[in-house]
């Protein structure tokens, strides 16, 4: 058994920027990050290609969102990235599309409605350098999805023999019931490990996580040849009503170190019950629906257009739970100290609820906390 002061689940943004802010402070000797994926970023993360080692695609987030100008720790925080070249402000072009197949102002979400960030060179670089300024006392275990928690004597026991005294939580995947049908589990993990009435801010805290609701993905990606032609813009996003017709929220275009051209279509769920049992009928599906549905959006661009036919599908990636759209948890509920446990990430309630900004802000707030 290795003992850890903290153990971390998930390796996205405010996993890293926590675990950053943690070591920064001083305020724990060690800690464990476990992640499914391979590689940190979460929705910041960059696909990258065993056959290709020249490929990297931003497939979830383009950039990071603020409301505002960020002030204060997260100001400096982010002018820190910015003067290490791990940050840019993203002035690509971004266009919308309306009903009719023509150019238009985009519409007026609230990833569009403040500044924006741009990872140097991919997205992923944000996470990566986070993580690597936490140093060599924060350990790192990937590709491995955690489906059981457990509490005793006062520790956080966790697959891989970790034990902590502190348990992060940087997703709701754990706390959630939406993971009883999604990945066949038989119960929510973080309520099984601590019985109720054991903590009352953590009862709290998981009565608030079950109402919250979140928005599905299915971001298709391809590889392009190069494209000639007009300067193409960074993000196409469609007016609500195509949305509602084409089942897509917008294209991210992302262009490679050799010429060629990535595409993620950001594909809306329909509805259809996720099971570990329907899933991968699912991704098939949705990556026929979207497939089909590029000619008619990229009437605009005939070049882009043009390259469809010599287009390579990389395949579906399912995010689900790609944007918390309400039922933020209240920030006196992100730390339980009887139970020792803490969460962050853009669902928690204040600023950029839903944004970078918020998952930044929620890191170096429970950071704060956890001196």
């Amino acid at each position: 058994m290795a003992d850890v002061d903290l153990a971390v689940i998930g390796a996205g943004l405010s996993a890293c920027a926590l675990a950053s802010a943690l070591r920064r402070n001083q305020t724990v000797d060690s800690l464990v990050i476990l992640e499914a994926g391979r590689g940190p970023g979460g929705r910041c993360a960059t696909r990258r290609r065993r056959d290709d080692g020249l490929w990297r695609l931003d497939h979830g987030a383009p950039t990071l969102s603020f409301s505002a100008a960020p002030q204060g720790r997260l100001g400096a925080l982010v002018d820190d990235l910015c003067d290490r070249g791990v940050l840019a402000p993203d002035a690509a072009p971004v266009v919308g599309l309306d009903g009719e197949g023509a150019l238009c102002e985009p519409p007026a979400h609230p990833l569009l409605c403040g500044p924006r960030w741009r990872g140097q060179p991919t997205m992923a670089a944000v996470a990566e350098t986070l993580l690597a300024d936490a140093g060599d006392a924060v350990f790192t275990s990937f590709g491995e999805r955690i489906s059981k928690l457990s509490w005793e004597d006062g520790r956080w026991l966790l697959p891989g023999g970790w034990r902590a005294h502190t348990l992060v939580l940087s997703g709701t995947l754990l706390a959630h019931p939406r993971s009883l049908a999604m990945l066949g589990w038989p119960d929510v993990p973080l309520r099984s490990a601590v019985a109720v009435g054991v903590d009352p801010g953590l009862d709290a805290a998981l009565e608030s996580i079950a109402v919250m609701t979140a928005s599905v993905r299915w971001n298709l990606m391809l590889e392009l040849p190069p494209v000639t032609g007009d300067p193409l813009p960074r993000q196409i996003w469609l007016t609500e009503e195509v949305q509602d017709r084409c089942g897509v929220e917008r294209l991210v275009l992302h262009q490679q170190s050799d010429g060629r051209l990535g595409l993620v279509v950001h594909g809306l769920d329909d509805g259809a019950e996720i099971r570990p049992d329907t899933q991968p009928d699912l991704l098939v599906h949705h990556e026929k629906r979207l497939l089909a549905a590029l000619p008619q959006l990229l009437v605009p661009w005939p070049a882009l257009q043009a390259a469809l036919p010599e287009a390579r599908s990389l395949g579906v990636m399912r995010w689900g739970a790609a944007q918390p759209l309400d039922h933020a948890l209240p920030r006196h509920l992100q730390w339980c100290p009887q139970a020792r446990v803490g969460f962050c990430g853009d669902w928690i309630d204040g600023a950029g609820f839903g944004m970078a900004e918020g998952a930044l802000q929620s890191a170096l707030e429970l950071a704060e906390m956890l001196q």
